[in-house]
């Protein structure tokens, strides 16, 4: 604010032009007092929504990381049920084999271990499959969470800005007010 002077009476400053320079000086601190206060509200509103916007995606990574699981063991069940089948078809052959021509045994033994190659690829296929859509989710998750802290980090350097310039509207007001006592006492 511009310096500010006034004119001398015969008791000392004119009342007049004094009281309306507190006046003003008074509106301009009620001003900017509550500009700091909308300021504050808005980024503290922000800031909540901020909050809120990263417990929702801590909970939809949650989500997802609870829905993954379920489908690998759900996977994991299917797998082993195959397997526990795979393995009960193999006694059954065992058991004829024993009692068949050893073409038979012979047979028996390819049709077994072509169900043992059959089923480990389509295992190893499953678990890579699930491992690639893991990767993809942890990646996009990562991405979320680079971007909420650029935007929280956003909002502490406008928050560090506006309590600077706080500070400076209060040491003019402080600087103003030491002007107006030393002209009083002066």
């Amino acid at each position: 604010m511009a310096e500010t002077y006034f004119k001398k009476t015969f008791r000392g400053y004119n009342p007049e032009q004094v009281d309306s320079f507190i006046i003003s000086l008074s509106d301009t601190y009620e001003n900017n007092v509550k500009e700091h206060d909308d300021l504050l509200r808005a980024a503290e509103a922000e800031n909540a929504r901020l909050r809120d916007e990263i417990a929702e995606l801590q909970k939809t990574i949650e989500d997802n990381a609870v829905s993954h699981k379920e489908e690998i063991a759900q996977k994991q069940e299917d797998y082993d049920r195959l397997y526990a089948e795979i393995g009960e078809k193999m006694v059954v052959a065992d058991n004829r084999a024993a009692e068949i021509i050893k073409n038979a045994e012979k047979e028996a033994a390819f049709i077994l271990a072509q169900a043992r190659n059959d089923s480990e690829a389509e295992a190893k296929a499953v678990r890579q499959q699930a491992e690639e859509e893991a990767a993809k989710l942890i990646e996009s998750t990562r991405l979320q969470c680079a971007e909420i802290s650029a935007k929280a980090e956003e909002f502490r350097m406008r928050q560090d800005e506006m309590n600077k310039t706080i500070s400076e509207t209060e040491k003019r007001f402080g600087d103003a007010l030491n002007k107006l006592r030393e002209g009083f006492g002066g």
